[in-house]
């Protein structure tokens, strides 16, 4: 509080030379005509530097809070009791404040100073300005849950839909809806969404297509104002929790435009914000599998995470398919899984969870998406292989194979005869189709004809083996006997063993 009594003094010389003129804005200088009929490109956040002591702060938190009530735009905002809570005190101080009131858009891209009865308009100007610049493509989701005891379970996520990496900080500043430990303005007033303390206050660093997410309990009890008040007594129903991401590319601002007090201005890209009170459904969100995921298991079940205020009974409706608007699949249930059958693989499918609470409230949640796992190869099975198992040499033999494969590949033949002879990959055949090959021996002996498959993913069987006795050359001495062997081989059992076959 070192600084609070030059801040009191140049604060009482601008409510007296301003109390009645408000200062203009940095960006006075853009034509506004048609702003207010601009799309938003992303919800605006404002911070209001303010004290109790204050004669005309007042006017700007009466201002905001008609702007924010009305509905006319996507918009929060936070008063910064700079006499009654160090917390705020120390942001303040990144402004470099000139003097109360002063109200900050988008962390400086548009600041206001002074506290009149123009200050709505004003303020609106300066919302759909800020509201109509570019910022970077990301989302933040921001659920709340009451433990009770001024105990709440936060989690937010932030998802960046930029082609490059993202690179920014977070805050979720837990406020009142309207001051209930005595933070009142000059007209006896409580100050509306007082910043209390953080939630998170920390750097953000997210890959393309990335979510980062974060949860934590927080308690009153374990808070404080720095002042000698903690805050243990707030209440369900009178409180808000906002979050705000500020990019970390650097802007220079001007606390009292156009170029005086300087600070280092961080533009907000999204903000978002949860009233705990009986708002309704959550927003679903912590999807699984992830947004973005990829191998995903083809029989797969989705889930997220609902809720809604507390003792209401929330149902979902599922939205299901391929293509990204996808059809709804199931309607009014109460679980927070789905099955969606067997996926095919390979695949990119979208879903999103639409909550309803037993008012007919809803909340919508975002298309997610995630990619099925590519169709596991499987082996071929050991082939086999039949036919004449002895004979003579010289004398071509035919015989037959079939090769089958569990995922209905094509596959293709390699076969040994054990005479130092090979038949190289022949194909490609069908799965289960027996084919032929031919062979004939030289020489006596008896030899091991070994064959194996593999599919058209290169992917091989097993060896099948067949044992082929070639003990003697009948087809130059004898036609008549080997023919007479071929036609009956089960037959003449003497004559084979008098001829070694």
């Amino acid at each position: 509080m070192k600084r609070l009594l030059p801040i009191c003094i140049v604060g009482i010389l601008l409510c007296t030379a301003f109390g009645a003129v408000g200062l203009k804005s940095d960006k006075e200088t853009k034509d506004d005509s048609n702003l207010g009929n601009r799309d938003f490109t992303h919800t605006v956040f404002a911070e209001d530097a303010t004290a109790t002591w204050c004669g005309y702060c007042h006017y700007a938190r009466e201002a905001l809070d008609v702007v924010y009530t009305s509905g006319d735009y996507p918009f929060y905002y936070i008063c910064m009791v700079d006499d009654m809570n160090t917390h705020a005190a120390s942001r303040i101080d990144d402004f470099n404040l000139y003097g109360f009131p002063t109200v900050f858009f988008d962390y400086g891209y548009n600041t206001v100073i002074g506290g009149w009865t123009g200050n709505e308009a004003e303020y609106r100007t300066a919302i759909t300005q800020s509201g109509a610049r570019t910022v970077a493509d990301i989302d933040v989701n921001l659920n709340v849950a009451w433990l009770g005891d001024a105990t709440m379970d936060i989690s937010v996520g932030v998802t960046n839909n930029e082609a490059t990496p993202y690179a920014g900080h977070l805050h979720v500043y837990m406020t009142e809806i309207e001051s209930s430990l005595g933070w009142l303005d000059t007209t006896g007033h409580p100050y509306t969404f007082p910043f209390l303390d953080y939630a998170f206050n920390e750097p953000l660093s997210i890959a393309v297509g990335g979510t980062w997410t974060n949860s934590m309990t927080w308690n009153g009890h374990n808070h404080n104002s720095g002042m000698g008040q903690d805050f243990g007594s707030i209440q369900y129903g009178n409180i808000a929790v906002i979050a705000a991401i500020f990019n970390n590319t650097w802007h220079q601002g001007y606390s009292y435009p156009p170029s005086s007090n300087p600070f280092n201005a961080y533009y907000v890209d999204d903000a978002a914000g949860v009233l705990v009170a009986d708002t309704g459904p959550n927003i679903p969100y912590n999807p699984d599998p992830s947004n973005g995921a990829t191998s995903v298991h083809i029989e797969k079940d989705v889930s997220w995470t609902g809720g809604g205020s507390p003792g209401s009974t929330i149902t979902y409706d599922v939205y299901f398919g391929t293509t990204s608007s996808p059809p709804k699949v199931s309607s009014n249930q109460s679980a927070t899984t789905y099955n969606p059958g067997t996926l095919s693989f390979s695949t990119m499918y979208y879903w999103k969870i639409v909550a309803w609470d037993e008012n007919d409230n809803s909340a919508i949640g975002p298309v997610w998406h995630f990619t099925t796992t590519d169709n596991p190869n499987n082996a071929p099975n050991t082939p086999t292989i039949s036919g004449p198992e002895k004979g003579g040499i010289n004398k071509t033999y035919k015989y037959t194979i079939t090769g089958t494969d569990s995922d209905s590949d094509m596959v293709y033949a390699y076969i040994v005869w054990g005479d130092d002879t090979i038949t190289d990959w022949i194909g490609p055949y069908n799965s289960g189709e027996a084919f032929f090959v031919t062979h004939k021996w030289s020489e006596k002996g008896t030899y091991t004809v070994q064959v194996k498959v593999k599919d058209e993913h290169g992917a091989e069987s097993d060896w099948a083996t067949l044992d082929v006795k070639m003990p003697t050359s009948l087809g130059a001495t004898n036609p008549f006997l080997l023919w007479l062997f071929e036609q009956f081989p089960h037959a003449f059992p003497i004559l084979r063993y008098l001829f070694g076959l």
